[in-house]
């Protein structure tokens, strides 16, 4: 994992921004890890492993994974950002696909924090993105996530904690939806984890409005996935 301190020399060394979005950026950005980065680095050794980073930004996250890791990003400045720090970032709209930009089983994961709920056609990323991972490579997937206790939602409302951003989200996940989602798009879960709340974030999984699903390809759910777009793909048949 990158040293904090030395992470804003180099940016303030080499940032392409004015100096002072590049502070607004350190301070905003870069002034701790968050908190879902610190827990898959600990839950994972993600400073250890080729992370493909989707929907990179700025890198702050992209920052501390390990050797051979890759961020993905659909605008500009941010790439040129990346680029400029060191970091091996690409130019590339997922909505469009990812199949000529990123090399085939190179990934020892595949990291996907926030984005989801902001894409056209989530099922369609993920099911590409399964062949960017080696052999025993993980995806894993953080998202936002309706708390199945009405008190929970009514105590997120009070903090202005809403899971679902009507301006900026095109879908509203819960636990059971995500799985699915992840399932139909050719991958066997294997964990629903809670980043916080301790031990008890198990216990407390369905309550929590943030979540990481962590999955591998499978071959049967594949399979299915292949035969449900064949057959969607047939005209239908009317009387």
């Amino acid at each position: 994992m990158a040293e904090l301190g030395e992470l804003h020399e180099r940016i303030r060394e080499r940032s392409p921004l004015p100096s002072a979005e590049t502070e607004t950026l350190i301070r905003t950005r870069f002034a701790r890890v968050p908190q879902r980065l610190a827990f898959g680095l600990r839950r994972w050794g993600l400073d250890r492993k080729a992370v493909l980073d989707v929907g990179c930004s700025y890198g702050y996250c992209l920052a501390h994974f390990g050797p051979g890791s890759v961020g993905i990003e659909n605008h500009g400045e941010p790439v040129e950002f990346c680029r400029a720090l060191g970091f091996d970032a690409r130019l590339l709209d997922v909505d469009t696909g990812v199949a000529e930009v990123v090399p085939d089983e190179a990934f020892d994961v595949v990291w996907i924090s926030d984005l989801l709920e902001h894409l056209d056609a989530p099922r369609l990323l993920l099911r590409d993105l399964a062949t960017k991972l080696k052999p025993d490579g993980k995806l894993i997937v953080y998202v936002t996530a309706l708390p199945r206790s009405r008190v929970a939602r009514a105590l997120l409302r009070r903090r202005r904690l809403e899971p679902y951003a009507a301006e900026a989200h095109h879908y509203q996940f819960t636990e059971e939806t995500i799985r699915y989602l992840v399932e139909r798009s050719g991958y066997r879960v294997e964990s629903v984890e809670v980043p916080f709340f301790g031990r008890l974030g198990r216990l407390l999984r369905a309550h929590s409005p943030r979540l990481f699903v962590v999955a591998a390809p499978d071959a049967s759910s594949r399979g299915l996935l292949e035969r449900a777009e064949a057959r969607n793909k047939q005209p239908l048949l009317t009387s």
